[in-house]
């Protein structure tokens, strides 16, 4: 189709595409849906039947038999009995020569799965109306087009498309009936339809969302002016299907906020109009995909299961075509919640109703869930030619190059991987290398957010090629470090990212705009992760806002700094590169967990790059780490620690550090990118040596190398150019034992273990202002830590001064504490750009997580209430995350001196999340923070001997010196425990 012919037609009455944002959410409006679609009484079913049992009348007039037909086909139409309504057409094609008739039965046949029949009568009703009736005839050749994109006949489709566009365009040169301009109307409707569906699957997004709404143009100007009653409701329903056309679009652009107004769109209308029976089932599956797409799984299986007890309810076969599209979601939906097993009798169910029909074993094939369900079962040898057959639908369907080629291909091959037998394994090798070169190539950047399962079926394909990588002969582990590290990219090395394509803008107008575009971003982020509740119509709207300004911002960015997208977004670093990076003091290594083991790369400029596969399954990992936190956590403890699982940490260390030590080994840093819960343990407190003691002459890891923490390899590259970046003028800001209650009170009774912790029951809700959930204390009842209740610090006002002092501050104007340390005082500093010229900024207060207050939702800094009282904002003392992300840095330490600030929020492939990210996207190029909760006059020694010693070796790396510190804080008898001197970890670049 040329784009000229089409553009003809994409520009008039687009008033019809402005619609009102309602503030009803559209989940609350898919509740109340089914309230629209009246049930017939037993009254109102009868009558409906007894017209469908009147006899054909004998001798009547041409006439009088279309009103007879045109009854029982509307009777049969509301009790939506397809049955009946095939056997009245097929009466009136006997006795009528109508070409709509032969229409009206070619959509119920093909509608129920009888496709060939179908096919045929619908070029029947084309030959019936060429001759006298052209309109028709064009929408006819738009319906048989249609049906050639749902059949999945590519190449017959866009022919048939193209000859039916053709058709409307030389019939309107000449129609001047309304009901013939009408037809037209809804042919080009149903025309725009159907090409959006298949720009979609051949990946031309955005035409694909411009088609559907030209879609939705056409078929409104057709339901506006046609004259003939008996049309308006089918109309209805085109309007309907082009608005859920809409939908899809924009979930097939990751647009899934506007997705979501789009599925609101469409149940408004179905609401205002009176569609049939079985639409009820479109709108519930329509909602189902939009909640997959937005990865909540258990509601989508159940809006899918709706979709299908209405067909269910409607007397449709299992085997129709629609109810095994129906049932083929629900088992999507299963896939997505890894409800292998019950999805296993899902389909044997299926398949003991189909028996030995051919026919109806290859409608329920379904090649993609099913293989998936397999290779869940770990019946890998059945779930390969599953995922082989996926592919090759998707390659003639979609084109070789699509990306669920790519993913089916994938799966294929990690499945002949993990079949095990030789053959499998050597025709999968290559198949994986392609995959994942496939997957991290650029042009695919817009498939991998996380939404739909696409996540899951990544991982499963990467640990495979882990796996083929390091155990085949000739094959060089080291080339999969780079795939290892680009798996596991999170949110912290988009924030490191950001901040290194920031520093790399020479213009500082256009680093501005990029700030700009870059805080847009974030803010959406926010928006999606907070969509739920009474507000969350709002933030739609205001998600839409920001799409549109962002866009702008981003045509400006890109206009004049056409790099800016391969910094965001670098090219994935070979060893060799990430080698040449180290200096001859460092050296690197990169752990990265699967399910059945956790890979280990280690670097060094001057050697020879050294790999091992630890045999360590990712729960007895989870369980080690556990295990030695559970000695390390002061806060969870009622007296000093005394006693440490030196086994475990001996053990790690064995298995993961120990193969790779002729890398490392005698290097004075270490830069350890440890992915899951390994990057939740400071690796200082593992053990070198069997039989190893809790005392200062324990061979601790610490003793060997100073170590640097890193969210990725990536990220750390990125910090390397942050570092060449101008330094900060001024040296100091800290801010510290904030007043938690406005109200004096006096200080806690002295514990065995002066912590600075936090003790709360999580996800609590408020009721109001700084009261707990629960009115009447019971030990069953959860009660919520009230703000004011939090401990007061008054070590860190010592703590901070003594920071000062160190570094030559002005410990008047640059330490701000007590009642003074309030979130709006670090807002001001950013704003003012006090912030943009301190080199270290110090934070030493609690740090908190979500749910660790009340409607707390992300993490945050508890500073002082301010002056003026908290008003209705419970929150309103907290530092949190959005904030930190507005904030204007340019240091090379911040530090938290507070409780699990490097903990992770919540999410596992999100481990040194939470304030870490937020610190280095505002512009820190190295984070001091804290693994647990620490000991006040203990974590004091470490922070102020780190930099005492940063300052008085001007050449020493920042690694170097959080190691002297450690060695000196477990030099005294009292911190000898590493629960004293290992809770701190560099984050970041640990050079100077």
């Amino acid at each position: 189709m040329a784009i000229s012919k089409w553009g003809q037609y994409a520009k008039p009455c687009m008033a019809w595409l402005v619609t009102a944002c309602l503030a009803t959410s559209a989940w609350a409006q898919v509740d109340e849906i089914e309230q629209n679609f009246k049930k017939l009484d037993a009254a109102q079913e009868k009558t409906l039947r007894d017209v469908l049992a009147q006899p054909v009348p004998q001798g009547a007039s041409l006439d009088a038999l279309r009103r007879h037909f045109n009854d029982k086909s509307d009777a049969a139409t509301k009790l939506s009995d397809t049955v009946q309504r095939q056997q009245v057409l097929r009466q009136a094609i006997k006795v009528l020569p109508d070409s709509e008739i032969r229409n009206n039965l070619a959509r119920e046949l093909l509608f129920v799965g009888q496709t060939a029949e179908g096919n045929d009568m619908m070029q029947q009703a084309i030959a019936a109306a060429e001759a006298t009736q052209p309109s028709s005839a064009a929408f006819y050749r738009a319906s048989a087009a249609c049906d050639m994109v749902s059949q999945y006949k590519t190449q017959a489709a866009l022919s048939a498309l193209e000859a039916a566009f053709n058709s409307v365009q030389t019939i309107s040169a000449v129609a001047t009936v309304v009901n013939d301009k009408a037809n037209l109307q809804r042919a080009l409707g149903r025309i725009y339809r159907c090409k959006s569906l298949l720009d979609g699957r051949q990946g031309r997004r955005p035409e694909a969302l411009e088609s559907a709404l030209q879609s939705i143009v056409h078929s409104k100007q057709a339901l506006a002016q046609h004259s003939n009653p008996r049309a308006k409701p089918f109309i209805q329903l085109d309007i309907a299907d082009s608005l859920s056309r809409k939908m899809q679009a924009y979930i097939d652009l990751n647009l899934l906020q506007d997705a979501e107004l789009a599925l609101g769109e469409y149940l408004r209308f179905a609401r205002y109009v009176q569609l049939p029976q079985v639409s009820l089932s479109n709108i519930y599956s329509a909602a189902a995909h939009l909640r997959y797409y937005q990865r909540e799984f258990a509601a989508a299986e159940a809006l899918a299961r709706n979709a299908d007890e209405v067909m269910e309810r409607l007397n449709y076969d299992r085997f129709t075509s629609i109810r095994i599209r129906r049932q083929q979601d629900i088992l999507t939906m299963m896939a997505g919640q890894k409800k292998w097993k019950e999805a296993q009798l899902e389909l044997d169910q299926l398949d003991a109703l189909a028996g030995g029909d051919t026919q109806l074993k290859n409608r329920v094939s379904f090649s993609a869930v099913r293989g998936l369900v397999h290779f869940g079962n770990r019946r890998f040898d059945l779930a390969a030619p599953l995922f082989e057959r996926a592919a090759n639908g998707f390659k003639v369907n979609m084109g070789e190059t699509h990306f669920f080629v790519l993913q089916w291909t994938g799966m294929q091959a990690a499945a002949l991987w993990h079949s095990g037998d030789a053959a499998s394994r050597a025709r999968a090798v290559p198949m994986l290398k392609a995959a994942v070169r496939s997957y991290m190539a650029p042009e695919y950047a817009d498939y991998l957010e996380n939404i739909g399962y696409r996540k899951e079926r990544r991982e499963e394909i990467f640990a495979a090629y882990l796996e083929a990588m390091s155990s085949t002969s000739g094959e060089d582990a080291n080339q999969a470090m780079g795939p290892a590290d680009w798996i596991r990219a999170s949110q912290v090395q988009d924030a490191v990212n950001d901040a290194a394509a920031r520093s790399a803008v020479a213009n500082p107008a256009l680093a501005s705009i990029v700030r700009q575009e870059q805080d847009l971003k974030n803010e959406m982020v926010a928006l999606r992760n907070a969509l739920s509740g009474e507000a969350a119509a709002l933030m739609r709207e205001r998600l839409g806002q920001l799409a549109s300004a962002r866009q702008g911002l981003q045509s400006t960015i890109k206009a004049q700094f056409p790099d800016y997208d391969s910094l965001v977004r670098p090219t994935v670093p070979s060893a060799a590169l990430l080698a040449n990076q180290l200096d001859t003091n460092q050296a690197m290594v990169l752990l990265q967990p699967t399910q059945d083991a956790v890979y280990v790369w280690a670097l060094a400029k001057d050697r020879a790059p050294s790999f091992v596969r630890a045999a360590l399954p990712l729960a007895q990992v989870n369980a080690m780490v556990a295990r030695l936190r559970q000695d390390l956590d002061l806060g969870a403890m009622s007296k000093a620690p005394t006693t440490y699982d030196s086994a475990t940490a001996f053990a790690l260390y064995d298995k993961l550090l120990a193969p790779v030590a002729s890398a490392w080994q005698g290097k004075s840093q270490l830069i350890v990118a440890a992915a899951g819960s390994l990057s939740q343990l400071p690796f200082a407190v593992l053990q070198t040596a069997s039989g190893g003691g809790v005392d200062a002459k324990a061979p601790w890891l610490i003793h060997q190398t100073a170590i640097t923490q890193v969210p990725s390899v990536s990220a750390w590259m990125a910090l390397q150019s942050i570092a060449k970046a101008r330094g900060a003028s001024e040296s100091f800001a800290g801010w510290g034992d904030p007043v938690f209650s406005l109200q004096a009170k006096a200080l806690p009774p002295a514990r065995a273990v002066a912590a600075r912790s936090v003790s709360v029951d999580r996800g609590a809700a408020v009721t109001d202002l700084g009261a707990a959930s629960s009115p009447t204390p019971s030990d069953s009842a959860p009660s919520a830590l009230r703000y004011s209740d939090l401990a007061p610090l008054p070590d860190t006002r010592d703590e901070l001064q003594a920071i000062a002092k160190i570094l030559s501050a002005n410990s008047t104007r640059d330490v701000v504490l007590g009642g003074q340390a309030t979130r709006e005082s670090v807002m001001n500093a950013s704003r003012s750009g006090t912030l943009l010229r301190k080199k270290v900024v110090a934070f030493a207060t609690h740090g908190l997580m979500a749910g660790d207050l009340p409607n707390l939702t992300q993490p945050a800094l508890a500073l002082a209430v301010p002056a003026s009282g908290m008003g209705t904002n419970p929150l309103a003392a907290l530092l949190t995350l959005q904030d930190v992300l507005t904030l204007k840095l340019n240091a090379d330490w911040v530090v938290l001196s507070a409780c699990n600030t490097a903990a992770a929020d919540g999410k596992a492939e999100e481990a040194l999340s939470g304030l870490a990210r937020g610190f280095f996207y505002a512009g820190s190029r190295s984070l001091l923070v804290t693994h647990w909760s620490v000991e006040s006059a203990s974590a004091t020694l470490l922070t102020t001997a780190t930099f005492e010693h940063y300052v008085k070796n001007p050449s020493a790396p920042k690694a170097e010196s959080l190691r002297f510190a450690m060695r000196q804080v477990m030099a005294k008898p009292q911190y000898v425990h590493p629960a004293f001197w290992a809770p701190y970890a560099l984050v970041g670049d640990g050079g100077r």
